[in-house]
């Protein structure tokens, strides 16, 4: 992905997140709580850190042009609701950040966590690589449960075998 514009970012991030809800959405109310080990993120751990890093990292933290410490502390969100509001609330925030961005601010560079230096634009194009894989830990917790897969893009793979398969 190419970013020439902070509104067409903003409107990319928007179905990705589009994509991250639906999943959110479908997890049944008995599994919000569920690890696969004492170690690992429940559902809706996983939730609130994709909120938590866009904050920090890729959201309105970085008007300082440098990405701000990120907190995670998930006491405070006790459903998959409370997770759900809360990137909801982080993706306005983010939302009206980027949009405001122009193509010679998209161009500046910025400091990583690491300390490198970095171009915004390219810095950006790391936010929906992070959803998306931490998206995938929900994914694959539905196929744990027993439960089917959800569409990524309209369509299975199932589907898209089928549709394929019967046109050959």
């Amino acid at each position: 992905m190419e970013i020439t514009s902070g509104a067409g970012f903003a409107k990319f991030m928007a179905n990705v997140r589009k994509r991250t809800l639906d999943v959110a959405n479908a997890i049944p109310p008995e599994k919000e709580g569920w690890r696969l080990s004492e170690d690992s993120w429940s559902p809706i751990e996983v939730l609130a850190h994709i909120g938590c890093i866009e904050h920090a990292l890729w959201g309105a933290s970085l008007r300082a042009g440098a990405p701000a410490q990120p907190v995670e502390n998930f006491s405070s969100f006790a459903t998959i609701a409370s997770a759900i509001d809360y990137l909801k609330t982080t993706r306005r925030d983010s939302e009206e950040y980027w949009t405001s961005l122009s193509p010679e601010q998209l161009d500046t560079e910025i400091k990583t966590p690491t300390g490198h230096s970095m171009l915004r634009r390219r810095w950006l194009a790391l936010a929906p690589e992070h959803e998306i894989h931490h998206r995938s830990f929900l994914h694959a917790y539905r196929k744990i449960w027993g439960l089917p897969s959800l569409p990524l893009y309209g369509l299975t793979f199932q589907q898209l075998k089928e549709l394929t398969s019967s046109k050959t």
